[in-house]
């Protein structure tokens, strides 16, 4: 359950459409989803940070009234000003912490992560995209906190990189020292690990330097080849990181990701080699 602040909902509806028709040209259907959902909130933190498409928003820290989010719903653009958007406690949100280097998050779930800065936000989970709640980045100002720290950069890199993971679309762009250093952030340490943010769950390992194997393609490629062309013969054992595989008749193994490994290594047979 989602603990939501109500003490910004000042305004009446009736003042959001004056205010908004004449300094932002748009009218009461534009606000149409926010008013039906006026007294539902989780709905409306739903249409933000799980809606079709991009959210946009603007923000003006001396005129926070004058500020407006819109995000699309059932194919039409819809706006909510700013001060209206519901608020969470992230505090009272489920930590993003892998357990036995397993990160298992809900699909369309909210859940806190804790900045190196202190404070508590939230994130949601998107299909794959884990990050910084739209209702909560798109309405804030841009800047850093009063400490100097530019917590947005940290967020950013932290949900970048374990996006891509949940996606199984490479870290390009990472150094293995920022690998090391943002999933032991998510509770993820050296060795096999696992992924699954709506996307499906992916399979990695986490090297000591902090080169990431992406296991699903590892086993994928071990699985195709044909080991027979390779030199190998029906029944020699391959030890994949722990696990012994045959060669059958066909010249393959298998092998599946799903598999409990125990070792971080491949062993091929005594003056063999891939």
């Amino acid at each position: 359950m989602l603990h939501i602040s109500y003490s910004e909902r000042t305004y009446s509806k009736e003042s959001v459409v004056a205010l908004f028709d004449t300094a932002l040209n748009l009218s009461a259907s534009d606000f149409s989803f926010y008013f039906d959902h006026y007294n539902n909130m989780p709905a409306l933190l739903d249409a933000i940070n799980f809606g079709e498409g991009f959210v946009e928003g603007s923000c003006n820290p001396e005129m926070r009234e004058l500020g407006v989010l819109s995000f699309k719903i059932g194919g039409v653009r819809q706006y909510i000003p700013n001060y209206a958007i519901p608020k969470i406690n992230a505090g009272t949100l489920p930590n993003i912490s892998a357990k036995n280097n397993k990160l298992i998050l809900n699909n369309k779930g909210y859940y806190c992560y804790t900045a190196k800065n202190g404070k508590n936000y939230t994130w949601t989970v998107n299909n794959g995209h884990v990050g910084w709640a739209n209702s909560e980045s798109m309405s804030e100002a841009i800047g850093e906190n009063r400490s100097g720290y530019n917590y947005r950069w940290e967020m950013h890199q932290a949900s970048n990189l374990i996006s891509r993971l949940a996606k199984g679309s490479g870290t390009y762009g990472f150094s293995n020292e920022e690998h090391k250093e943002i999933l032991a952030g998510f509770g993820i340490t050296e060795g096999h690990f696992t992924i699954d943010a709506g996307a499906g769950t992916r399979h990695y390992m986490l090297l000591e330097n902090g080169v990431i194997v992406d296991i699903d393609k590892r086993i994928d490629f071990m699985n195709r080849t044909d080991w027979k062309k390779q030199g190998y013969q029906t029944g020699d054992v391959i030890n994949v990181y722990g696990k012994e595989c045959i060669v059958d008749e066909a010249g393959h193994i298998k092998v599946s990701a799903d598999d409990e490994f125990s070792d971080t290594k491949i062993q091929y047979p005594d003056g063999k080699t891939l």
